[in-house]
C-alpha cells in the first residue's frame, strides 16, 4: 500500500512538472475601461502587480503582461475596435466592465473567439460560456425575499442596469401574482432632495413599503433624507 502511494505521488509530479514546463512563462491579458472608471483601472494595475512582485514560485508559475484600452464611449463601435485590438495582442482573457449598450457586443465576441471575459459589472440573465461574472445575481434573492414577506404591493428604487434587469424580472411576478408594484429609477439624481420628494409622494399614495435597490452611497443619501 505505501509502494502505491509513493509511485501514484511520483507520476502526479511528473505529469505536473510536464504541464508546468509545457506552459509558457508568461500570459497577456487585457483590460477594457471607460475613461471615468479611474479607481476600478487603479484596482486592476495593483492586482497585477501585487501578483508579479510575489516571490513564491508556487503562488505565481507565469509573469503577467497586462494592455489596456480606455473608451471614451462604450458605443458598439469603440467596443469592438478595442476588443479586436486585444484579441491581435494574443490575450487568453480580458477585464473590464460592460453596460447595457456594449453587454452584447462583448459576449458575442467572447462567444465567437473564445476569449475569457472577466467582469464585475451586473450580472446578465443568460449564460455566456466564456463570461465570468464575479458578482452573483440578486434575482432569485430578491423574488425569494418578496414571497417570503408576503409582499403584494411596495416600490422599488433601483440606480443600475442591474436594477433594471431585476426590475423585469419583478414586473414578470408582478403579473403572474397580482401584485402591485411602482419603480422609480434614481439612478440620474443629483439633487438628495428629490430623494425626500419622491419619498413624501409614495406617502401620499400609502405607499409603506420600499425595495431599495441601489450603490451603498445612494442608499445612505437615502436613508439621510428619510431621517430628516
Amino acid at each position: 500500500m505505501w509502494s502505491r502511494t509513493v509511485a501514484a505521488v511520483l507520476v502526479l509530479l511528473h505529469l505536473i512538472g510536464d504541464s508546468l514546463a509545457g506552459f509558457p512563462n508568461q500570459i497577456n491579458i487585457g483590460g477594457l475601461f471607460m475613461r471615468s472608471t479611474v479607481q476600478e483601472h487603479s484596482a486592476f494595475r495593483f492586482a497585477v502587480q501585487l501578483y508579479n512582485t510575489n516571490q513564491n514560485v508556487t503562488e505565481k508559475p507565469f509573469h503577467l503582461n497586462y494592455n489596456v484600452d480606455n473608451l471614451e464611449s462604450s458605443n458598439s463601435f469603440s467596443v469592438t475596435h478595442a476588443f479586436c485590438s486585444q484579441f491581435s495582442r494574443g490575450v487568453y482573457a480580458i477585464f473590464g466592465f460592460y453596460d447595457r449598450k456594449s453587454m452584447n457586443t462583448l459576449t458575442s465576441f467572447c462567444g465567437a473567439l473564445h476569449t475569457s471575459f472577466i467582469t464585475p459589472s451586473f450580472p446578465i440573465d443568460t449564460d455566456v460560456q466564456f463570461v465570468i461574472q464575479m458578482r452573483p445575481s440578486l434575482r432569485g434573492a430578491v423574488l425569494s425575499l418578496l414571497d417570503h414577506y408576503k409582499w403584494e404591493r411596495f416600490v422599488y428604487l433601483y440606480d443600475t442596469d442591474r436594477g433594471f434587469a431585476i426590475l423585469q424580472a419583478i414586473m414578470e411576478s408582478a403579473v403572474a401574482n397580482n401584485w402591485q408594484v411602482t419603480a422609480r429609477s434614481v439612478g440620474n439624481i443629483v439633487d438628495p432632495t428629490e430623494y425626500r420628494r419622491i419619498i413624501e409622494e409614495m406617502d401620499r399614495r400609502q405607499e409603506k413599503r420600499f425595495l431599495i435597490d441601489c450603490e451603498v452611497e445612494r442608499i445612505n443619501l437615502i436613508l439621510q433624507q428619510v431621517r430628516s
